[in-house]
């Protein structure tokens, strides 16, 4: 089998799978929606900024959850900003699973090497 076949083929299969068709269909109508889009863009930059400090070790922040509470419930109430939401966080679920399984087969032979331990 011929590695780079396998690749096309996987992009391919992302291209065409259901949660790629939904994002792609979710995305169209969401550009036409500014509100929706700027509440969807808010969420997910408030949720990556407190993503990103959970990694870094720092404690939650009371303001920032409450912050991320309120986008909640104003996306829920936005049908456009909610189905476009659900696709986004959908679609990040199966790419980290996509991700994970070609990494994985990536790394099998280097783990001799120990790279991988402090």
């Amino acid at each position: 089998m011929n590695t780079y076949d396998a690749a096309y083929d996987l992009a391919r299969a992302i291209k065409e799978s259901d949660e790629m068709k939904r994002l792609t269909a979710a995305a169209e109508i969401i550009k036409g929606d500014e509100e929706a889009k700027k509440m969807v863009k808010e969420y997910i930059m408030a949720q990556m900024k407190a993503d990103y400090a959970k990694l870094a070790g720092q404690k939650e922040d009371e303001e920032t959850y409450k912050h991320l509470q309120d986008l909640a419930v104003l996306i829920s109430n936005n049908g456009n900003a909610r189905e476009y939401l659900q696709a986004f966080i959908r679609w990040n679920q199966v790419a980290a699973d996509l991700q994970k399984i070609v990494s994985d087969a990536m790394a099998q032979g280097m783990d001799v090497l120990g790279l991988d331990k402090p």
